[in-house]
């Protein structure tokens, strides 16, 4: 298969798996969002004086949940009741143009599709908020492809605790052994891993580690290969390439 390799820490080429579910990463997995995140906290920064961030240097602070984004951008000594402030003031941006410019990635909503009609129930696990993990989903036309969306909510877990991807699990109906987690961070891995989900990362995202140290069953190159694994891992390949294009 073009672009997969094997992925270092997990060990050999896994065997057939009844997987029955697939949980997806938004943020750097199914979606590139740096350009709208990085016009709404570059806005934030200009009203406290700071130069703004370039599209790649806010892409290198993604991954934590937006108070975490907001945190990284102002630095360590910013005291908490500064960060929340400055954190309020970027949902407000981000809130009023989600998705000017954010798009999918390529193969993203054919594979959805994919996975729909193979009769494999989908959701989406994120740190990014509720309200706007649902928003975007609804513009790009995606949340009819999900049975569980799970943002960041007050009293909900966010990754990489286990207890996020282990409740996605429950609700889907699927053990954590029978669902595969796709993402694009060490996040996304350390959450499968403490889950007992196995694992695909993605290497069109946002990681700043060495992809092949995060310890993922399988490292692919984008979506389109993602599901090819899928496929191989539940030995119905041939089903999947004979799929129309």
């Amino acid at each position: 298969m073009a672009g997969r390799q094997r992925a270092a820490g997990r060990g050999g080429a896994r065997a057939v798996t009844p997987i029955r579910a697939v949980v997806f990463d938004l943020d750097g997995t199914l979606i590139d969002s740096v350009p709208d995140i990085a016009a709404a906290l570059n806005l934030c920064l200009a009203a406290e004086g700071r130069s703004p961030l370039t599209e790649n240097g806010v892409a290198k602070l993604v991954g934590g949940g937006a108070r975490e984004l907001v945190a990284r951008a102002l630095g360590d000594a910013t005291p908490d009741a500064k960060i929340d402030r400055v954190h309020a003031d970027f949902l407000a941006h981000y809130d009023a143009e989600p998705v000017t410019r954010t798009r999918l990635y390529p193969g993203a909503r054919e594979l959805l599709i994919e996975l729909r009609d193979a009769g494999l129930p989908l959701a989406i696990c994120t740190n990014k908020p509720q309200h706007l993990t649902d928003l975007i989903l609804t513009r790009l036309d995606l949340a009819a492809f999900f049975s569980v969306i799970w943002g960041a909510a007050p009293g909900q877990p966010l990754k990489p605790d286990a207890a996020c991807l282990r409740t996605v699990c429950t609700n889907l109906g699927s053990s954590p052994a029978e669902t595969v987690m796709v993402g694009d961070s060490h996040t996304d891995i350390d959450a499968a891993r403490a889950a007992g989900c196995p694992s695909i990362l993605v290497a069109h995202g946002y990681e700043q580690r060495p992809l092949a140290s995060l310890g993922a069953d399988a490292l692919v190159a984008g979506l389109a290969e993602a599901g090819l694994e899928i496929a191989r891992w539940r030995g119905d390949v041939q089903s999947w390439l004979r799929q129309p294009a």
